[in-house]
């Protein structure tokens, strides 16, 4: 199982709109046929880390975590979402040890951006 996992904040001046349609974007991701299961909410770690919501999507394994890479679902987030964020990160864990899991990781994202320019474009920005 990998659980592949978001945590972000929002822009000042973000409306409420725009921050229900970016929540409503990742339960969408989360509805995916990939996805095992998923929590979309508020970040409760350390304030000082900047976060305020997270979003987690258990996956079975790096083939159901490539396959999530490609959801319409979660193309069509990250471009309702990104443009919104003030920080965001992502991490990945595993229960399964793979010394090479995060290049496994990374190389599934390279690909995917690799794949799609517009969504490079967005991400680069």
């Amino acid at each position: 199982m990998i659980a592949h996992v978001l945590r972000f904040s929002f822009k000042d001046g973000t409306s409420e709109e725009d921050f229900t349609a970016a929540m409503e974007a990742f339960r969408k991701a989360a509805r995916a046929a990939t996805v095992s299961f998923a929590v979309v909410g508020s970040y409760s770690g350390n304030p000082a880390d900047g976060y305020t919501h997270s979003a987690i999507f258990g996956l079975a394994d790096l083939e159901a975590l490539e396959r999530f890479m490609y959801e319409p679902a979660h193309r069509e987030a990250d471009f309702i979402v990104h443009p919104h964020m003030a920080t965001f990160d992502g991490f990945d864990v595993s229960d399964e040890y793979d010394p090479d899991l995060e290049a496994k990781v990374m190389a599934i994202r390279r690909r995917r951006i690799a794949a799609d320019p517009e969504l490079a474009a967005l991400l680069s920005g």
